[in-house]
């Protein structure tokens, strides 16, 4: 190591630890401190606004796209590698359909296990397309812009304070030499740079932080491609089980123990399908919900009132007769 280096080392050994005893001062209040004016201190709130809420938010989006610890640890470890990378509705989904093969698909609990593991699987996979969409338009452009613009201002505002630090430490030399002709000068020259590379630091932190909110829109655009891809999301999802839910009002059940009317709600007698004709939406809690076109079960024994029968999809509850046509009859 030549003596260059060990003069700078020195150099920045005696500027570090004249840093920390003016930061010591001024923490206990006995050493000045320059204040930057108004306006430099609201762009520095706005920035630390921006990058705190930020990663807030990408920490919470973190959470609901990966909201299974238990895969993560399985993709670590490739504990089943035919299966790495399913979401839980997939595993839910494959454990129903294997069961109903079990079971035999051609009775009624195995076949509609098929049917529920399948719309499973088909969700899971929905989630995962979900998932990258998600990442792909919101999460890494805003990673981006903490790791890329954010952590250059962040950058510049620590060199800034040093620069201030130094500053302030130069400034509290003067005051200190003022009676001493040998060392004034040298404390006015390392003031003058000093001040004058605070001055420069300072735009230059200044214009950065000055670009901060012009990044907003474009954080606007990503939240709004979010939200379209989370109801794209749920829409594939609500109508794959509104599907499934069709498909499984045929099915015969011997006990009702879903739903229940009432204490003195008859069971479900003599079933027959009929058609909803008029959709139907609940005028209360017994009511059923229904869509045009769907196909349900009607116990056609329970005509218990003047307008109503009891119907039954998942759930069983009142189906007013001027909305559904019995389908043995033209």
């Amino acid at each position: 190591m030549d003596m260059e280096n060990v003069k700078q080392i020195f150099r920045d050994a005696g500027t570090a630890i004249s840093r920390a005893v003016q930061f010591t001062e001024e923490k206990l209040g006995k050493a000045e401190k320059t204040e930057q004016d108004p306006n430099f201190e609201q762009l520095v709130t706005f920035c630390d606004n921006t990058k705190q809420n930020t990663e807030t938010i990408l920490k919470n989006m973190e959470f609901i796209l990966n909201s299974n610890p238990g895969m993560r640890v399985e993709n670590l470890f490739f504990l089943d590698k035919k299966k790495s990378g399913l979401s839980s509705s997939e595993y839910l989904g494959i454990a129903m359909t294997e069961a109903g093969n079990d079971f035999g698909p051609d009775t009624a609990y195995g076949s509609a296990l098929i049917k529920v593991g399948n719309i499973q699987q088909t969700l899971g996979l929905n989630q995962r397309e979900f998932i990258k969409s998600a990442n792909d338009c919101f999460v890494n452009p805003m990673n981006k812009y903490l790791e890329t613009d954010m952590k250059t201002v962040v950058k510049e505002r620590s060199l800034l304070e040093k620069r201030r630090l130094d500053l302030d430490a130069c400034k509290t030399r003067v005051r200190k030499t003022r009676m001493l002709a040998t060392t004034k000068v040298k404390a006015e020259h390392d003031l003058k740079v000093a001040q004058e590379e605070y001055n420069r630091q300072a735009e230059i932190t200044k214009l950065l932080m000055e670009g901060v909110p012009s990044a907003h829109p474009q954080h606007l655009q990503h939240l709004l491609d979010f939200v379209d891809t989370q109801a794209a999301f749920y829409l594939k999802c609500h109508e794959s089980l509104m599907s499934l839910q069709s498909d499984l009002s045929g099915f015969p059940s011997d006990q009702d123990n879903v739903a229940t009317l009432s204490p003195d709600t008859p069971a479900l007698g003599r079933i027959q399908q009929a058609k909803v004709i008029t959709s139907q939406e609940p005028r209360d809690a017994h009511d059923l919900r229904l869509s045009a076109g769907e196909i349900i079960s009607i116990d056609v024994n329970s005509d218990i009132g003047s307008n109503y029968f009891i119907g039954k999809k998942i759930q069983k509850g009142k189906v007013y007769k001027s909305n559904v046509r019995l389908l043995n009859q033209g």
